[in-house]
């Protein structure tokens, strides 16, 4: 008879998990920066006069640290939401079963570390990118190159454009959630640092919403109507896909934590599709003219795309609360099994991808025009 020393068995569930951990990453960035790269060529430059940021010969690397931008703002606010999506927290719900002593606790524990480290790592990126992101939108707006660019350019762009002053409350709002996280890590989930996790949520929600409000939605004659229906949608979806993405990459090697908090941001995932889907009609209906624009322009197909991958993306949120629930449950009752989260990692993997090519339409959208 064979046995497996169980030293062996725990570095083959290592070694898988690392092998399909680099896959998922390769998977999200190709599918992130090739759905940028054909969205910038199918939606075309948008005319100087539509004013907007990346309308120039700079499209693409605009719109791929666009992309950047906005992946990072919603990793931060899923981060900070995580460890309210355990039990007590303010996006859990009340019942539910109860868990052996003190798995709650280690699992609270777990989340606040992970998440904290990981807001603090992904805002400073955050704040990286968005001058990443000034420097190219002043170059393009100048049209020419961004090492010519002159620090009085970038400064009076910064200071005097609605595009570069939203920008540097991006930079601003990153800055604010590295503080919030330094707070929550000196004093942990008490006194000052027990409502860290909506403070980081408050500052990166505000951060994200300049690049939505300063674009196509403050541009356009309707624009209290616009400009509601964009920042419901940039909201939603940040936090649909900045959760998913917190959750998979906090939770990875946590079975437990895995099991508590993807069934409780299921929950907050279905709110969250349903605004981004009757936003994004809305904010499209804003824009479009007429229904023949959808097929007869760049801006149009660029629309009918996103809907098509999100509409796919929500038929896979649908079978995994079918599928994978009831899998990611029964990780949480399993404390010190050494259950494996691979098969569920998987299946996220699925809905990750696709979550990146939606933001890579999504950032190729905001440099064109209908």
């Amino acid at each position: 008879m064979t046995t497996t020393d169980p030293g062996s068995r725990s570095r083959a569930r290592a070694a898988e998990s690392r092998v399909v951990r680099w896959t998922l990453v390769a998977l999200v960035v190709v599918g992130a920066l090739g759905s940028v790269l054909w969205g910038t060529w199918l939606g075309g430059r948008a005319p100087v006069e539509a004013n907007l940021p990346g309308s120039g010969s700079l499209g693409f690397a605009v719109a791929a640290v666009r992309l950047l931008v906005d992946g990072l703002g919603a990793l931060v606010i899923g981060a900070g939401a995580l460890p309210l999506l355990l039990p007590g927290g303010g996006l859990a719900p009340r019942s539910g079963r109860r868990l052996p002593g003190g798995v709650v606790e280690r699992a609270r524990r777990a989340a606040g570390r992970g998440s904290g480290r990981l807001a603090l790592a992904a805002g400073a990126c955050w704040a990286i990118a968005a001058a990443v992101e000034l420097w190219l939108q002043a170059s393009d707006a100048v049209g020419g190159s961004p090492f010519a660019l002159r620090p009085s350019t970038l400064l009076r762009y910064g200071t005097e454009v609605a595009a570069g002053r939203g920008l540097l409350l991006t930079g601003v709002c990153a800055v604010l959630v590295m503080a919030v996280q330094v707070v929550r890590h000196r004093f942990g989930d008490s006194g000052a640092g027990r409502r860290c996790p909506e403070f980081s949520v408050g500052a990166a929600v505000l951060g994200i919403l300049p690049g939505a409000v300063t674009g196509h939605a403050g541009a356009h004659a309707s624009q209290d109507p616009a400009v509601l229906a964009i920042t419901l949608h940039v909201v939603a979806a940040s936090c649909w896909v900045g959760g998913l993405f917190a959750v998979a990459i906090v939770a990875r090697n946590r079975p437990v934590l895995f099991g508590l908090v993807l069934p409780r941001f299921s929950g907050v995932a279905g709110y969250c599709a349903v605004l981004v889907l009757v936003s994004g009609v809305l904010s499209a209906a804003f824009r479009l003219p007429s229904l023949a624009d959808l097929t007869g322009t760049g801006y149009g197909r660029l629309i009918l795309m996103k809907t098509a991958v999100l509409s796919v993306l929500l038929g896979l949120g649908w079978r995994a609360r079918r599928v994978l629930l009831p899998r990611a449950a029964a990780l949480a009752g399993r404390a010190g099994s050494g259950k494996s989260t691979v098969p569920v990692a998987r299946w996220l993997g699925g809905e990750m991808t696709l979550m990146a090519v939606v933001l890579g339409l999504a950032a190729a959208l905001a440099g064109s025009a209908p």
